[in-house]
C-alpha cells in the first residue's frame, strides 16, 4: 500500500512545455500557437510597455495564473524552420532579437491540441 501512495504523490507532467500546439480558448477561428517559453511569472508579475499587467489586460483570470508565451505555428516556422530540433525554450531576448512575433497568454485561457515533440 505504501508503493501506491508513493505514486499518487509524483509530480504530474506540467500542462504546457516548450514545443505544445495550443489553441487560445476564446478566439472565434482558432489558430495553432506553440509554446516557445514559460517565463516563470505570474499574470501581475508580466508588465507591458503602457504599465499594465497581464492581469490588467485578463482580469477574469487569476492574478496568479501562469504566463504562457506562444507564437502562431506558421509564423515560427518562417522565422524558425527547425523549432521542433529544439530541446529547450527560446529565450524572450532571442525572440526580440530575431523580431519573432510573440504574445503572453494566461495559462488557463489556452489548451494543448498537441504534444510537443519534448514529452514522452
Amino acid at each position: 500500500m505504501a508503493l501506491e501512495l508513493e505514486l499518487d504523490d509524483e509530480e504530474e507532467d506540467p500542462d504546457f512545455i516548450y514545443g505544445d500546439i495550443v489553441h487560445d480558448t476564446e478566439a472565434d477561428e482558432p489558430i495553432a500557437l506553440v509554446v516557445v517559453n514559460i517565463p516563470g511569472l505570474e499574470l501581475d508579475e508580466w508588465e507591458f510597455e503602457d504599465g499594465d499587467t497581464l492581469a490588467d489586460k485578463t482580469p477574469k483570470y487569476p492574478d496568479d495564473d501562469e504566463v504562457i508565451v506562444v507564437t502562431p505555428l506558421d509564423v515560427l516556422e518562417e522565422y524558425m524552420p527547425r523549432w521542433d530540433e529544439r530541446e529547450a525554450a527560446i529565450p524572450l531576448e532571442e525572440l526580440v532579437e530575431e523580431e519573432i512575433p510573440f504574445a503572453p497568454f494566461p495559462s488557463l485561457q489556452l489548451v494543448r491540441v498537441e504534444d510537443s515533440h519534448l514529452r514522452d
